[in-house]
């Protein structure tokens, strides 16, 4: 008998391996927990949420600071005014977008064409932006910095690339969520951009 009192205590005093494990574990996933947890509230901009006011009807983007035209002219923002009159291509990009990266030369086939296209650079780093344009060639007519991404949001676009076709009001005539390529632009967007106000 006083052996298995013995051995109570014992256990008691030591706890299993198996419960030394899952404290271990129970304490290290509260601390990343909150880490991660903490990260994402940082993140998430609270106010772009739930406190958009930019709509497609609504909005202004400044211009990338340092971005030139090939003459040395600084390139201007835009907003929903000079969307306004005519149709056009509303792309939002960035830099660091393997799918935007992988699609430029296409931006830049249409705006051969004469295709009127606004970049609305999306949470990008300037100088990457002007490094990348530099580099790959220029086809925007104007690019604005969406630094907050409340102009992707309001679009309804949870990344980048997107593409829009605006149509005079301005509204969205096609709106692409995604990358674009030659058939989307023969069958979606070139016909979108030939209608009639």
């Amino acid at each position: 008998m006083t052996e298995t009192i013995q051995r109570d205590e014992d256990a008691a005093a030591w706890p299993s391996r198996r419960n030394l494990l899952l404290g271990a574990l129970g304490a290290v996933s509260a601390g990343v927990g909150a880490a991660v947890a903490e990260q994402v509230w940082k993140r998430k901009d609270l106010s772009a949420r739930f406190f958009n006011t930019l709509s497609i009807e609504a909005f202004d983007l400044p211009p990338t600071p340092g971005l030139t035209f090939a003459d040395g002219r600084p390139m201007p923002g835009f907003g929903a005014a000079d969307l306004a009159s005519k149709r056009s291509l509303l792309y939002l990009w960035a830099s660091y977008c393997p799918s935007c990266r992988a699609e430029h030369h296409l931006l830049m086939a249409l705006a051969q064409k004469g295709v009127v296209i606004y970049g609305a650079d999306v949470k990008d780093d300037p100088a990457h932006a002007r490094s990348f344009l530099a580099e790959h060639g220029n086809p925007f007519v104007a690019v604005g910095q969406d630094q907050r991404a409340f102009l992707q949001r309001a679009l309804g676009a949870r990344g980048v690339p997107a593409s829009f076709v605006v149509a005079p009001g301005p509204k969205i005539d096609v709106a692409i969520l995604g990358p674009i390529d030659e058939s989307a632009i023969t069958t979606r967007i070139l016909p979108a951009l030939a209608k009639n106000a």
